[in-house]
């Protein structure tokens, strides 16, 4: 007990002080967190003061510790980082001038740039050990360097995550579909997940079939539960999951899972249901990227995205001005990590391209999360099209309509009386036609066309289900679902 108190009065003033963390505190946190668990029980309400967004901060102290944290990243990327030490010296700024009042001195960093030299990126004092690529499901893959610190620091933030905000425990079981190359998501679960003591399974991103048997197949391992609890899958590959599951007839009862954690795409509402419909499972809707790890977003019982305000800096720019949304107005996500949570890699103002709507002064977050800075979820990749047309809102409206494959294909091409969507159907007919027509009906569209064959679309549609891992196991040649035993 005496120590878990020291680690924690440690863990306070390296917070207060804005330099690195004592990662060993950290893990020692995690297993206290474990063993009392484990020796008294759950965690009553009182325990969500841990978890970042649990508690409603004090805005003059978050602003200043803010304001400390951001000028400490800015001077240590200007003096150690090749390229913002020149980018200061061509804009002719000095790092000791920039603040939170005077960050838009700066422009925002381009994932261009990035994924033309990562390596000048990189801070000259850092020690390199790990490259972690992005998929390259929206172009070139971007290439992202971390070090022992980072990895270690991430894995035990993920592990305290991991019980207190999802309730994993020991007895537990994951999957992760998650693909191969995503090396970064898959070793810090891992790592996390050892902490916690859950079992874990890496499939990849392989038939749906597969996956499907392997949720269904009691494991009978020694403390754990009999089949795997929890789910992690991008929004592609569970709307495959759920194609299947509901094809072959499927239902909860089949299933032990409790938990699905969905990353890496838009989410839409009607794919969410019929997930928790035929898995008999939550489903949380999560955001983190490569770039701004350990920075990571979750979805409140609201439907807002709530971001740590801890570990990064966060705006939301206009994305043609580069100047901030005003309230109800659509933005692009800019983070700055900053250096207590990243020593290698180190990005100023980095634009994510992702877009999220900001809240109107008038819809305060009165949710579980309301600590934490809040934003819509995301609604997809910035694009030149109307601000109305953007990714959730398609999905929203294709993903309601059953009689579509998922998961879904589509794409939007401008045309003489504006923007067109071409969709990509099983059987296209007349009567789908107008069903989907109907349902987009309030979406500056010109038309909708159907389509039979992906390779018909205007525009090639990337998926990240499309990342498929071959494997020499084979599904099940059963076609009635093997009913587990409880």
């Amino acid at each position: 007990m005496f120590g878990t108190m020291i680690r924690q009065i440690q863990y306070g003033a390296q917070m207060l002080r804005g330099g690195r963390l004592a990662v060993s505190g950290l893990q020692g946190t995690v297993a206290d967190l474990r063993a009392t668990i484990e020796e008294f029980g759950e965690p009553g309400e009182e325990a969500a003061v841990m978890l970042p967004g649990g508690t409603e901060p004090d805005p003059q102290i978050q602003r200043t510790m803010a304001d400390r944290r951001l000028k400490l990243t800015v001077r240590h990327a200007a003096a150690h980082v090749p390229y913002y030490r020149h980018l200061f010296a061509e804009l002719g700024l000095n790092p000791q001038d920039i603040s939170l009042d005077t960050l838009a001195l700066l422009p925002p960093t381009p994932k261009s740039a990035l994924r033309a030299a990562s390596s000048a990126f990189v801070s000259e004092r850092s020690e390199p050990v790990l490259l972690a690529q992005t998929t390259g499901t929206t172009g070139i893959p971007t290439s992202v360097w971390f070090s022992q610190y980072e990895l270690e620091l991430a894995a035990a933030l993920s592990a305290m995550s991991f019980l207190m905000g999802s309730a994993l425990r020991s007895r537990h079981i994951v999957l992760s579909t998650i693909s191969s190359r995503a090396t970064l998501a898959k070793l810090t679960v891992q790592r996390a997940l050892a902490m916690v003591g859950a079992g874990f399974i890496a499939m990849g991103t392989v038939d749906p079939r597969i996956i499907i048997d392997r949720l269904a197949t009691p494991m009978r391992l020694p403390g754990k539960e009999p089949q795997v609890t929890h789910l992690i899958v991008t929004a592609s590959a569970l709307g495959g999951l759920v194609q299947t599951a509901e094809r072959d007839g499927w239902d909860p009862a089949d299933f032990g899972l409790r938990q699905i954690l969905v990353g890496g795409e838009v989410l839409s509402d009607p794919l969410r249901s019929r997930a928790e419909e035929v898995f008999g499972a939550q489903v949380t809707d999560t955001y983190s990227m490569t770039e701004t790890m350990p920075t990571a977003g979750l979805a409140c019982e609201e439907g807002h995205l709530h971001l740590s305000a801890e570990q990064a800096h966060i705006e939301v720019l206009d994305p043609l001005t580069h100047t901030p949304a005003g309230p109800g107005e659509t933005g692009t996500l800019v983070v700055t990590p900053y250096t207590q949570y990243r020593d290698t890699t180190l990005l100023l103002r980095y634009d994510t391209g992702d877009l999220v709507r900001r809240l109107h002064s008038t819809e305060p977050p009165t949710c579980s999360l309301r600590g934490m800075p809040a934003t819509s979820r995301i609604l997809g990749r910035n694009t030149n099209g109307p601000a109305e047309l953007t990714q959730r809102a398609v999905l929203d409206r294709l993903q309601d309509e059953r009689r579509l494959p998922l998961p879904t294909r589509y794409a939007v091409s401008p045309s003489p009386d504006g923007p067109r969507l071409y969709v990509v159907a099983d059987r296209p007919s007349a009567t789908l036609l107008a069903q989907v027509e109907e349902r987009c009906a309030d979406l500056p569209l010109s038309g909708v066309v159907l389509l039979e064959d992906p390779d018909e679309l205007p525009e090639l549609c990337r998926v990240r289900a499309d990342l498929t891992e071959h494997s020499f196991e084979l599904p099940s040649p059963c076609h009635e679902p093997v009913r587990s035993v409880r």
